[in-house]
């Protein structure tokens, strides 16, 4: 069976972006087919549950019965996990995920930026804006909505669960986390992962990058993420 590709980007992240046009490139090469798709950041009222409904639409509409292999960054692999763990989800859909490459995963990230908000108050105002400072953002903030941030709570992941049961077959999940990731460091990623049951026919892995940080775009990023692409579609054709 033929496998696609699908790139889920991270959070105000918009395509083509570096680790998305490289992906192309190599999906381009190897004939698979990729697809991604741009968040909808701007509506008022979206949150985690919009994007996440999104990437199902996208999911259920655009990739026939090819096998997938999800690659998310950062809140994009918060997503995919969503798949695997949301009970609206359909077995059908889960079944055809033969891989999941989680780079440098956000985990519960909004439920992390409402309890930087000060003072305490300003947590429950639906109205208020939390102005958070972003290395990433040319403005150097990034306006984020405390309404999105509470609507979010009902798509966190159960971290405060130790047995969090993923529902798929054969599936591989690679987890590639730099170490120098100021934004979620990379010892949340382990104890997430920790956490994690799987089928004995999958398996669950972790990549830390000694150097990386959170985007991990640059060109040795990249060539891991080459190497981890590889290792999932050589599993997915050799099952």
């Amino acid at each position: 069976m033929s496998i696609t590709i699908v790139f889920i980007p991270g959070y105000q992240s918009f395509v083509p972006s570096t680790k998305s046009t490289f992906l192309q490139a190599w999906c381009d090469k190897h004939h698979y087919r990729f697809i991604t798709f741009n968040h909808d950041f701007l509506s008022s009222n979206s949150f985690v549950g919009t994007w996440f409904h999104h990437l199902l639409a996208i999911l259920y509409e655009e990739t026939g019965n090819e096998n997938l292999i999800l690659a998310g960054a950062s809140l994009g692999a918060w997503l995919a996990l969503l798949v695997l763990i949301r009970k609206e989800v359909d077995s059908s859909l889960r079944s055809r995920i033969r891989g999941i490459l989680a780079l440098g995963m956000s985990i519960n990230g909004t439920e992390i930026w409402l309890n930087e908000i000060e003072p305490i108050e300003n947590r429950s105002d639906r109205n208020y804006i939390y102005r958070r400072p972003s290395s990433y953002s040319s403005t150097g903030y990034y306006d984020i909505r405390v309404s999105m941030l509470l609507d979010s709570k009902e798509y966190l992941l159960p971290i405060e669960c130790n047995s969090i049961e993923l529902e798929c077959n054969n599936c591989i999940l690679i987890f590639m986390h730099g170490m120098l990731d100021f934004d979620v460091p990379y010892q949340r990623v382990i104890d997430f992962v920790s956490r994690l049951r799987i089928d004995k026919k999958g398996a669950i892995k972790i990549r830390l990058i000694h150097d990386g940080d959170h985007r991990l775009s640059r060109l040795e990023d990249l060539n891991e993420i080459k190497s981890c692409l590889n290792d999932l579609t050589d599993m997915s054709r050799n099952e």
